[in-house]
Order: C-alpha cells, then sequence, then structure tokens
C-alpha cells in the first residue's frame, strides 16, 4: 500500500504559535503537511540552510520581524523583506505572503510584493489556511512533475523548436518534448519507430528551410545535405564553413544513423532498426535526442542571423560537372570533360593517359565522374 506524500513546508510569523493551535494542526495532519516553525527571518534563512530533509514551500507573513523572537509591531516588514532577499537564493521554491492585512500597499512599494502578485500567491488569514494549504499541494505536484521539470530545464532549447515549427510547419516541438519527459521518466518504448519521425520531421524539414534561405542548393538529398553542411558535398565549393567543425561528426551520426534506422532489411549497413528492436535499446535514441537537439538550436541561431537568400547563395558555387575534388581515399574523380587535378597540374587540352582507374557504378553520379584515378596513374602523352 502506498503511503500518502508528505509536504514538507517552513512558515516565518511572529504568531506562529497562536496560529498554530490544536485546530490547525488537525487540518495540517489531514492534509499530510509538516511544518517547520520559525518566528522571524534571521531563523528562516538558518532553517533553509540546515535542515536536512527536502522543503517544498515557504510561507511568510507581511509584518514580523528580521532577528526579534517576540511579536513585532504591526508595520514592521523588516521580515518580509528580508525573506525576500533569502528567496533570491533559493528561487527554485515557493513563497507564499499569508497576512491580515488587506492593504499592504501603505508599508512596502509595489515591486516588493511584485513575486506575489505576479504568482497569485497572496492569501489572507481571513480565510482560513485552507485556501493556501491546497495552492501548496497543487503547486508542488506541479513542480515535481516530470512535465514542469523538463519545460523548465530545455526552456531555451525547446523555444529552439517551437521557432523550428514555425518555419515549416512541422511538429518537431512535441516530439521532442515528449521524448525528454519518457527519457526522464524511463518509459522510452518502441523507440525503433522515432528514426522515421526525426527523418520527416526534422532532418527533412532542415533541409527544406535551409533551401529556402539559399544557404545550401535545392533538392539536396539529405545525405548530401549533410555533406554540404560539412563542407564535403561533391559538385560544390564553399566560401565559408557553414556548419561549426565541432559539429560535423554530429550531422554526420545523426544522418547516418536516422537513415539506416528509418528502414528495415537485411542489406543495411549499420542494421540500426533491428537491433534497436531486438534490443529494446534506448540510449541510441536518447543519443539521437540530444544529438538532434544540439543541431536544431544552431540552426535557428544560424538562420536567425543569415536571413538574406541571395547573399547565403553567394557563399557556395556549384563546379562544373565532372570537376570534383580528390576523395579521402586519393582517388580523383574524372569526368567527361577535366578534374580540379587535371586543371591544377595544368594538363586540361593536353593528351593525357590513364594507365589504372576504377568504374564509378553509382548511377546517380557516373553521368558526372565516371572513373576514379589515382595521381600516379596519369601519364602525359608528348
Amino acid at each position: 500500500m502506498l503511503m500518502d506524500k508528505t509536504y514538507q513546508i517552513i512558515w516565518a510569523d511572529d504568531e506562529i504559535d497562536s496560529l498554530l493551535d490544536k485546530t490547525s494542526k488537525e487540518l495540517f495532519s489531514k492534509q499530510h503537511i509538516d511544518v517547520i516553525k520559525c518566528n522571524n527571518a534571521a531563523m528562516l534563512e538558518e532553517k533553509l540552510k540546515n535542515v536536512s530533509h527536502r522543503i517544498d514551500a515557504v510561507i511568510v507573513d507581511a509584518s514580523f520581524t528580521a532577528r526579534d523572537f517576540t511579536p513585532s509591531d504591526e508595520r514592521d516588514v523588516s521580515g518580509l523583506r528580508r525573506s525576500m532577499r533569502i528567496r533570491e537564493k533559493y528561487d527554485y521554491l515557493p513563497f507564499y505572503l499569508y497576512t491580515q492585512r488587506v492593504n499592504l500597499s501603505d508599508l512596502m512599494d509595489e515591486d516588493e510584493l511584485a513575486y506575489f502578485k505576479y504568482n497569485n500567491a497572496i492569501f489572507f488569514k481571513s480565510n482560513g489556511p485552507r485556501p493556501l494549504l491546497e495552492r501548496i499541494k497543487n503547486d508542488v505536484d506541479k513542480i515535481n512533475s516530470v512535465e514542469f521539470q523538463i519545460d523548465n530545464q530545455y526552456k531555451k532549447e525547446l523555444n529552439y523548436f517551437l521557432v523550428f515549427d514555425k518555419q515549416c510547419k512541422a511538429k518537431s516541438y512535441n516530439l521532442i518534448r515528449e521524448l525528454l519527459i519518457q527519457s526522464r521518466e524511463g518509459s522510452l518504448t518502441n523507440t525503433e519507430s522515432y528514426f522515421n519521425r526525426f527523418r520527416t520531421e526534422i532532418l527533412d524539414n532542415m533541409n527544406a528551410v535551409s533551401a529556402q534561405f539559399g544557404i545550401v542548393p535545392e533538392n539536396l538529398s539529405l545525405n548530401n545535405f549533410s555533406r554540404f553542411l560539412c563542407s564535403k558535398a561533391n559538385g560544390y565549393n564553399l566560401n565559408e564553413e557553414v556548419l561549426p567543425k565541432a559539429l560535423h561528426m554530429l550531422m554526420q551520426y545523426v544522418v547516418e544513423m536516422v537513415q539506416d534506422g528509418s528502414h528495415k532489411g537485411p542489406n543495411l549497413q549499420y542494421g540500426v532498426h533491428q537491433f534497436v528492436s531486438e534490443r529494446s535499446d534506448t540510449l541510441i535514441i536518447r543519443s539521437l535526442l540530444f544529438a538532434i537537439t544540439e543541431l536544431v538550436s544552431w540552426f535557428i541561431s544560424y538562420i536567425e542571423k543569415n536571413t538574406d537568400k541571395q547573399q547565403n547563395m553567394s557563399n557556395w558555387q556549384k563546379q562544373d560537372e565532372g570537376i570534383i575534388e580528390k576523395d579521402e581515399k586519393g582517388y580523383c574523380h574524372i569526368g567527361k570533360d577535366y578534374s580540379v587535378l587535371l586543371k591544377n597540374m595544368d594538363l586540361v587540352g593536353k593528351k593525357v593517359k590513364i594507365t589504372n582507374f576504377i568504374p564509378n557504378t553509382s548511377s546517380a553520379t557516373k553521368k558526372y565522374y565516371p572513373l576514379f584515378v589515382r595521381e600516379e596513374d596519369f601519364q602525359v602523352i608528348d
């Protein structure tokens, strides 16, 4: 049988002993609320520093002292002022004002009461403690909820997804928030289904928005989009890098894993979908969740600073067909006219014999560069 949840609060009031009479204590007990009593603000600060268990909320009076232990003058608000300074150190705790005084403006400036007014956290003793206690319980339950914690911890990041969705009419915010909550709860299931959603809701739309702003050429495949951002796209030269180098591997990881994980079958490069499904694995999706969050955070910041389409397009130039840089394996991509290597070697227009080559079998690119040739396999014919 589950035990009822207990709420731990600190209550600072110079008349706390009379307020917590037998009737009030019975009410607090029924509401499962434990109270730590304080007579002044100095005691409140001491309790907050030294109490060993969790504190959920703080109640303060309007008229009480900062240090005295005896009931104070009803116009003394030094305790409340000190409490507000203390609250700044404990901004994760909700504070509530519980007072007999209906008109507080004759004692304090409006800005001094702003916290309580903004949070609708002023309660009057004439109404009894029940409304205040119900409010505290509701607020504490909300603060301790996973949804509240995620919305606050990732407020900036989630806002990037809201902006992203406005750009492309997507639903990435709901997807990312849902996954963050489930990840925190430990309730992630059927994670293989998220690969396709990552691709369609986020990566494809990132590609489309980039093209819309002229950051990348139109109609790039997702793989070529990734290569372009990482300054590795065949057929294009970039004046300045778009994606910071620190994110290159992250972008390549996300695209390759999402592309692979979006499909089933025996001939996939990594078999991510099958692996995740068979093992009920959640760690890969979590890694992609945070990697994508990093990429979208960068992306929104970038497009906000680079809105001029023509200027963005001037950052890249399409190479002539067949003019492809030497790849990481040392092969030059040779097209029907010439290659960058031949041009750099001042061999354009001269007779060149290729002594060895590998044919390009890719249907998508072989019309542009049908041969892969190493530099040492060129011979100039006089």
